[in-house]
């Protein structure tokens, strides 16, 4: 704990010696560093994540120096002195400060040193209440009931709270995943969460026929549903013709792949500014959707020749395939056409063309998903047909499976509909033979 306690001082010194007011004097000026976290994780090769909770916790466990020039105890005087004899652990610490801080304006000084002293206390131990020190988790659980007591209602409308700390955190890359930490306002909640219902759920979806007899039970934990559902929203904000312009051109996600892995199938892809690589069939399903660009760059480093973009369909035939297809064309599934991309039937590498009669409306699961699902897609006359996979097949072959006409259009439907009833009246009126 010792350790811990000379790191959160140290960056909390370095801190307190690079604040902006200092102008050109701050510390991390003069070591050519914009601010004191990059200077500290020159230093230190820690993340900037661990380093700016080191100088927050710093920050609030060192002296003070006021207006006059005097110098005042540390905003936490009583966590201070156990961090810095070694009794107060980092996380202790960090949950006593990051609970108690925010209240601080409401509740008074007097009543948050009460506070502060009792969870100290309770976290160096040992106490009346237990013979043993409480664990960080057991400490971050006492200072939210000091922070009820103190602060029940708050002085400040909750509402008004709840906006100060609404946000969407930068994202933290782990296992091939980003985390991010969403803090909702409710209305905001209620309207994300009923969008999601709507389109998790296939009896929301008006249609012309009876139940499609090869929807699917979906496979995907509800989680993965929200969350390729909320993929799709995001495609189509950024298709939208409102969404703001940057360099003249639409919010576009640029990934960078070796042409020989991209030639071989293997490999990895890489997005400007995130941490994780991405496996070759997302790079594979950027490519169908969003086309590519051949940059290229010379033994030494120099860039030689830069292509124009291709393998994209513009907006004249998406507007023609939204028409046909009027969404994802995947039976059973609900994605509208606007958050849909659109695939290339034949991929571009075995010759298939960047035409209307190739490409069709998938969501992003399932044109993420195509090559693996078992569900397969084939232009006839120019019109998607689909067959579904082998355990959707009630134990058909694929030989004695039917290609089926799949459209999610409701023109198409409508048509389709007067085609049937008027097939039913010609065969209701034909005479019969014996």
């Amino acid at each position: 704990m010792l350790a811990d306690s000379w790191r959160v001082r140290l960056a909390g010194e370095v801190g307190a010696r690079s604040l902006r007011e200092l102008g050109e004097d701050r510390l991390s000026a003069k070591k050519g560093c914009r601010n004191a976290v990059e200077l500290l994780a020159r230093i230190t090769l820690a993340s900037e994540r661990t380093l700016t909770q080191r100088m927050r916790l710093g920050a609030a466990v060192r002296p003070r120096t006021a207006l006059t020039g005097d110098t005042l105890p540390a905003a936490f005087p009583a966590a201070s002195a156990a961090l810095r004899a070694g009794a107060l652990g980092y996380d202790s610490a960090a949950a006593i400060i990051d609970t108690l801080d925010p209240i601080r304006s409401r509740v008074g000084d007097l009543n948050l040193e009460r506070a502060e002293t009792a969870l100290v206390a309770a976290a160096t131990g040992p106490t009346v209440e237990s013979p043993l020190p409480f664990s960080a988790d057991e400490v971050r659980g006492q200072a939210r009931v000091w922070e009820q007591v103190l602060d029940p209602d708050g002085t400040e409308p909750v509402e008004e709270r709840a906006m100060q700390a609404r946000g969407i955190s930068a994202g933290l890359t782990r296992d091939g995943l980003v985390h991010r930490k969403m803090a909702l306002l409710p209305e905001i909640d209620a309207k994300f969460e009923t969008l999601l219902n709507a389109y998790l759920n296939p009896r929301s979806k008006p249609t012309f026929t009876d139940a499609d007899p090869d929807a699917p039970k979906d496979p995907r934990a509800t989680a993965q549903a929200r969350h390729d559902v909320f993929a799709s929203l995001i495609d189509g904000a950024a298709r939208s013709a409102d969404a703001p312009r940057i360099g003249g051109a639409a919010p576009t996600v640029l990934v960078s792949v070796r042409q020989a892995d991209l030639d071989r199938r293997c490999g990895s892809g890489f997005i400007e500014g995130c941490d994780a690589a991405l496996s070759m069939r997302a790079v594979e399903q950027f490519v169908c959707a969003g086309g590519t660009q051949t940059v290229l760059i010379g033994d030494d480093g120099r860039l030689i020749s830069l292509s124009t973009s291709d393998r994209v369909f513009n907006a004249q035939q998406r507007r023609a395939i939204t028409l046909r297809d009027g969404g994802c064309i995947i039976p059973g599934c609900t994605i509208p056409a606007a958050w849909s991309e659109i695939h290339h039937v034949i991929a571009h590498r075995d010759g298939g063309k960047t035409e209307t009669c190739n490409g069709v409306l998938l969501c992003w699961f399932h044109h993420r998903t195509i090559e693996t699902s078992g569900w397969q897609i084939l232009m006839i006359d120019g019109v998607p047909h689909v067959k579904p996979p082998p355990w959707l097949r009630g134990g058909r072959s694929d030989a004695e499976t039917p290609w089926r006409r799949s459209t999610k259009s409701r023109t198409q439907l409508a048509d389709q509909l007067e085609a049937a009833s008027a097939a039913e009246s010609r065969a209701g009126s034909s005479p019969t033979r014996c």
